[in-house]
């Protein structure tokens, strides 16, 4: 800028770009009014009652121009906007899918349980528990849960590893948090599908076994 002065002092970084990019040097200076492109003055409780005195010696020093102000707190906002309203957006999908996953899963385990009728009855007649027959019922689902995690893993990992990449200033992706959503998924799968297992191991065997 072709300024010369002392520094008397230095303060801590801090954002005031995208957070995609780094922390950029800059400096604050008192200096003539015409090299003036932005002042930032710190407010009192009374803001409607600081604004009016900030225009009013706004007008007195430069009359020529208008006054536009605005409020760092709302530039901050607009700064994350786009990554909150992301990650809302984000939320949302995930738990729709969640919803319509545990749908599907509960129908085909019914439908599953109903084609089995006939299976179930020679189980218990065969001496096996509510247990052997939830097992029975929900592993192979389980296993394409398993599967499908397995697959799902990678993908995400990748994914993630880019979004994160595209931040001057970001987290380290832990495994752990990959086991746990794992483990919750399978923990949702199971208990959907065990439901309606359970439900299956209530039946007559004697009614069962004359089902077509």
């Amino acid at each position: 800028m072709g300024l010369n002065g002392t520094i008397i002092g230095v303060m801590k970084n801090f954002h005031f770009r995208d957070p995609d990019q780094l922390v950029s040097p800059v400096a604050f200076a008192l200096t003539d009014i015409r090299r003036f492109n932005y002042i930032i003055i710190r407010l009192a409780d009374d803001i409607p009652g600081a604004l009016k005195v900030v225009e009013k010696v706004w007008r007195n020093v430069i009359p020529e121009y208008p006054l536009e102000y605005t409020f760092v707190d709302q530039d901050y906002d607009d700064l994350f906007r786009t990554q909150i309203r992301f990650t809302n957006l984000l939320k949302y999908f995930t738990i729709l899918a969640v919803i319509i996953a545990c749908l599907g899963l509960y129908g085909l385990s019914l439908y599953s349980a109903e084609r089995r009728t006939n299976e179930v009855g020679i189980r218990k007649v065969m001496g096996a528990g509510p247990v052997s027959i939830i097992y029975t019922l929900s592993r192979e689902f389980i296993i394409l849960v398993v599967i499908s995690i397995v697959i799902a893993v990678p993908v995400a990992w990748y994914i993630v590893e880019k979004l994160l990449s595209e931040f001057a200033y970001r987290i380290e992706i832990d495994f752990l948090i990959f086991f746990l959503i794992s483990a919750g998924a399978l923990l949702v799968a199971f208990l959907t599908v065990s439901f309606q297992a359970y439900k299956a191991t209530g039946i007559n065997p004697a009614a069962a076994l004359k089902i077509e």
